[in-house]
């Protein structure tokens, strides 16, 4: 067994090897329902069994619905207002069969959702098992945050919340504790022309060279970024449609940009610059809101000491450009931690989890929230 840590008791101690074992199995019966976000039943399915594992071994348990999508709480006491309150997804993107076929090889679980997130699902289940009673903790297991995150924000509006959330649901290596996420401003550029036919382009207006010459002035807004400066603006031209046949030019052509801002710019702002320097329409399609936590605050600065001293290492204060359900904890207006286990090829043919990275994550996260974090008392729930 693993040494105590500093205000372990050792009868949580004793709890955690066990768990830790039992982590790896639920994965892989968790894997097997094929939770991909649009397959309903699979999700359901899969709550319902998680509901079920965590119910017989005495942890508190509420499973509530948005349209007919099942989302799961659970919790080492019968509140929905613990003191931290964690939060992860089941559902995952889509794979081959093959790739939900879990598989072990060389320190690595390889498969759909071993990293992004039922990993850190199987780890969440298992902290609950191993601190009923002892600690106050919840968990929202979310279903549809790979397409939205919108069970998650019925959660928060149901009153589901904590002094602190933790969202299990980033892969880096080093153990980084992350304080902040971009914001996400999806925006479509429409170019209007007049259409002709291809041989005799001089009689028309091509949409497609009025969207292209407005994207490329578009550009000039968000100048490269260089790794290890990555906490700026960023745009991509990720679809484009135009023309129906190869030799009519094209009165109209629009595109879909993917814009991640920080917290200095606001989706409004994003919209009128694009219009006025693209000369194209610009409408905003969807948004998602800045996280953006202070670093210095007690509760994430104690946060960072716990981790740091647990691993071995001074633990980075990072800032991500992806997106996780952390953004529907920002109007709570409580300090927000975002971790996760190693983890590699999200969404690919070889997505997988560091075995000690995860166990490890857990050992870390049952220590937390059983010795506490003393500036957690003076935060307002």
């Amino acid at each position: 067994m693993p040494a105590l840590w500093p205000g372990l008791t050792s009868a949580a101690a004793s709890a955690i090897v066990p768990r830790m074992n039992s982590t790896i199995a639920l994965l892989k019966q968790c894997m097997a329902f094929q939770p991909v976000s649009d397959r309903l039943d699979n999700v359901n399915r899969l709550v319902a069994f998680l509901n079920s594992y965590l119910k017989k071994a005495g942890v508190y348990t509420r499973v509530e619905t948005l349209q007919g999508r099942k989302i799961l709480y659970a919790a080492t006491r019968a509140t929905q207002l613990p003191a931290i309150l964690f939060s992860a997804h089941l559902d995952v993107v889509p794979a081959t069969d093959a790739e939900f076929k879990i598989r072990e090889k060389s320190g690595w679980l390889w498969g759909r959702g071993s990293a992004d997130c039922l990993g850190h699902c199987a780890l969440l289940a298992e902290l609950l098992i191993a601190l009923k009673g002892q600690a106050d903790v919840g968990v929202i297991f979310a279903t549809d945050e790979e397409i939205g995150g919108l069970t998650t924000r019925a959660m928060v509006e149901k009153g589901y919340r904590g002094k602190l959330a933790v969202i299990v649901d980033t892969n880096q290596p080093n153990g980084e504790l992350c304080v902040a996420q971009k914001g996400i401003c999806t925006i479509k550029l429409t170019a209007a022309g007049k259409a002709c036919h291809g041989s005799t382009p001089w009689l028309g207006d091509n949409a497609i060279d009025r969207l292209i010459e407005g994207y490329v002035k578009v550009k000039s807004l968000f100048p490269a970024v260089k790794p290890g400066r990555e906490w700026k603006n960023t745009c991509s031209a990720n679809i484009i449609n135009a023309g129906t046949v190869f030799n009519r030019i094209p009165d109209h052509a629009e595109m879909v940009l993917d814009i991640r801002h920080t917290e200095i710019t606001t989706p409004v702002r994003l919209l009128r610059d694009l219009r006025k320097i693209s000369g194209l329409k610009a409408e905003c399609i969807q948004t998602s809101p800045v996280v953006f936590c202070d670093a210095q605050h007690p509760v994430l600065k104690q946060f960072a000491q716990f981790m740091s001293r647990h691993l071995g290492h001074p633990v980075p204060i990072s800032r991500m450009n992806g997106a996780t359900d952390a953004r529907h904890f920002s109007a709570l207006k409580v300090p927000i931690a975002i971790l996760g286990a190693w983890g590699e090829n999200i969404h690919g043919a070889g997505e997988r989890v560091n075995i000690n990275s995860l166990l490890e994550h857990q050992r870390m996260l049952v220590a937390l929230c059983q010795t506490g974090l003393p500036a957690l008392d003076a935060c307002r729930s």
